[in-house]
């Protein structure tokens, strides 16, 4: 009777040692699945570039991945102060944000990290690229080798 209490321990321990292990594996997968974004770190918001560039605090710079808007620099497109402004409204001066930072190819030729930016609204993260695309501001620009595809954001 004891030695069968005993296999029957072990073998519990090893189910809960490989549930844990499972559970540490796939907590990326887990989390996209179950609606929560996948950011690798926090960063703050300096200014806003334009409507897809964003300095952070201390100086680095960001791309958002997978989208193209308008520019304003050096001579202003249609439609660029907009998706300027569209990003400022999300995420002024001072503003947290989550970045993504895309693993297939990290930083573009101007040393700019290409990544998802997300933002907190209302307790929950959302999607900047995605919102510019839905919202008009930005149309889709895929760039290969990249681990986004935002063709799936405008669905």
């Amino acid at each position: 009777m004891r030695k069968v209490f005993v296999i029957l321990a072990c073998g519990v321990v090893v189910l809960v040692c490989a549930a844990i292990l499972m559970g540490y594996s796939t907590s990326s997968q887990a989390q996209q699945l179950q609606g929560q974004p996948h950011i690798e770190r926090i960063a703050t918001v300096d200014y806003v570039v334009d409507g897809d560039t964003i300095n952070l605090q201390g100086g680095e710079k960001v791309r958002l991945v997978g989208i193209n808007t308008p520019e304003v620099h050096p001579q202003e497109e249609p439609g660029g102060r907009e998706a300027k402004e569209f990003i400022e409204n999300f995420c002024p001066h001072g503003t947290e944000i989550g970045l993504d930072v895309d693993d297939l190819d990290s930083m573009d030729h101007y040393g700019r990290t290409i990544a998802v930016v997300y933002v907190e609204v209302d307790g929950s993260w959302v999607n900047l690229n995605a919102e510019l695309l839905r919202s008009g501001h930005a149309e889709v620009m895929f760039i290969p080798p990249s681990e986004f595809n935002p063709y799936k954001w405008t669905r």
